[in-house]
């Protein structure tokens, strides 16, 4: 496919970004993974939000729920800070390596943001995280 999750462009030569948190390492390889599945990336949105929406409209992915979709979905709504925060950082406010050397393909990414989402809707009420994430 010709997708390499090496193939980075700095973040300093993306003066075109709309939005700062599309620099982080976590979107911008789910800005090449968009492209390598033919999709054409927004910069108004996270790259790794609109992964994870594409492998779900294309059956890349199998939710355990309907949860996980909606709370996809509705997350294009959140302040980008924050579901950039969700999606990177574990109850502490640790980062979660979502983006590890093994995870070659745009598939293998796009699990990888979904599982971390549907992980954190199956965690029970007190764990650090909302049972539905907060919306602003």
């Amino acid at each position: 496919m010709g997708w390499e999750l090496t193939d980075l462009p700095s973040p300093k030569v993306l003066p075109h970004e709309t939005l700062k948190e599309n620099l982080t390492l976590l979107n911008r390889r789910s800005k090449l993974a968009l492209q390598a599945l033919k999709e054409v990336p927004d910069p108004g949105y996270l790259y790794s939000l609109q992964l994870a929406s594409v492998a779900l409209e294309r059956g890349l992915y199998q939710p355990k729920g309907q949860e996980l979709e909606l709370t996809v979905h509705g997350m294009f709504g959140w302040k980008p800070p924050n579901a950039q925060k969700y999606l990177e950082e574990n109850a502490h406010g640790e980062p979660i390596e979502l983006t590890p050397e093994g995870r070659s393909t745009p598939e293998d990414l796009a699990a990888a943001i979904l599982g971390e989402v549907e992980h954190k809707l199956s965690l029970p009420s007190g764990s650090g995280y909302p049972t539905l994430p907060p919306r602003i």
